[in-house]
């Protein structure tokens, strides 16, 4: 028996996987974390079925989820959820039958899933690190690829149950290596939806029409494919599409914090999540990734499809307000000749704290 643990955030997803399982006859017992109220929700425009198939048991709380299955399988929206729900207090090491399998299908960090596989050998069970990975129709077609990731005989135990979700399983490598395949991905399409946004709306301002810049985009053998999948969204101004901008903002805080580990700077990734952090403050959180584009329309426009940049105005005044504070507090020009200080904050940050201007450009 297989035992299902979501986040409500990827309640879309989550019962999609339910009747997956299902269809592949297999028993299973689910358990929503943080459940709202009501079961209904309207993600990307589409109304989530609650309803549970047959061979599916909806149970109240996690241990009674977990206590008769032999496998585990997750899906959080943040690496520190996924830390929670594991080895938290009443999470999964607790409450696990011995020798279990753990499957996390959620995007996390590499560190942490090498640390639950050593924390999981320790304590006799297997874990793999099998995040999941889709195009932009994945949350309405079910059409995802999974990332799999962990010891070789684990894999093979685990890939039938992994098979049942989807036939596009990639054999990643040792724990870890899925993660960092997922997060690789996301690295790379946030660079591309940003590249697409600038031209349609580079190209709409210069006056063409939107079959002209479709046309244009589609030309472009790197453009094409995003281009099909999002181009003509944008001009349709239809925003509730593929993967929702919260989790996609989730994702690359998490790719943003293993570059930090790693010590890189990627500044395509760093604009990319500021940008997502910019559209979650300011009522975009729900919106596909593609939504970036309405930070070129006029506010009145932006006002119809459910954004308010007086959030961002507001937040920027209590930032400013508490850097001026931090300001009065710590002297900029003491004198201290350490290089390695970081307690002086004119070796913190040349010109003074960051403030949420960081979001705006001079345009």
């Amino acid at each position: 028996m297989i035992a299902l643990i979501w986040e409500y955030k990827q309640s879309a997803l989550g019962y999609q996987l339910v009747h997956k399982l299902a269809n592949a006859g297999l028993d299973a017992r689910v358990f929503i974390k943080n459940e709202q109220p009501s079961l209904n929700d309207k993600t990307n425009g589409n109304l989530i079925d609650a309803k549970f198939p047959p061979r599916i048991v909806k149970e109240g709380s996690l241990s009674a989820a977990v206590k008769e299955a032999n496998a585990v399988m997750t899906l959080m929206s943040t690496a520190q959820e996924v830390e929670d729900v594991y080895l938290g207090s009443g999470g999964i090491f607790e409450n696990a039958l011995p020798a279990s399998f753990f499957i996390d299908l959620s995007t996390s960090n590499p560190r942490l899933a090498k640390e639950i596989h050593a924390l999981a050998a320790i304590n006799d069970h297997r874990f793999i690190d099998a995040p999941l990975d889709g195009d932009a129709d994945m949350f309405q077609t079910g059409n995802f690829r999974i990332y799999a990731a962990g010891e070789p005989d684990s894999l093979e135990a685990a890939l039938p149950i992994l098979r049942a979700l989807t036939s596009d399983v990639l054999v990643a490598g040792l724990p870890g290596c899925g993660s960092t395949m997922k997060l690789t991905s996301q690295i790379a399409l946030a660079n591309v939806i940003i590249g697409v946004v600038e031209a349609v709306t580079f190209s709409l301002a210069a006056g063409m029409k939107g079959e002209q810049v479709l046309m244009a985009l589609e030309s472009n053998a790197a453009a094409k494919t995003a281009a099909l999948a999002f181009g003509k969204k944008i001009v349709d101004e239809d925003f509730y599409y593929g993967l929702e901008l919260q989790q996609f903002f989730f994702d690359l805080s998490s790719a943003l914090d293993v570059a930090t580990e790693y010590e890189l700077a990627l500044p395509g990734l760093e604009t990319a999540h500021r940008l997502y952090d910019l559209f979650v403050l300011v009522g975009g959180a729900k919106k596909g990734i593609h939504a970036l584009a309405l930070c070129n329309f006029e506010e009145d426009r932006c006002v119809s499809h459910g954004l308010n940049w007086e959030l961002a105005f507001q937040t920027m005044d209590i930032y400013d307000r508490a850097n001026d504070a931090m300001n009065d507090d710590l002297d900029y020009d003491d004198e201290c000749d350490d290089e390695e200080c970081r307690y002086h904050p004119h070796h913190r940050y040349e010109d003074g704290p960051p403030t949420m201007s960081r979001y705006f450009s001079s345009n």
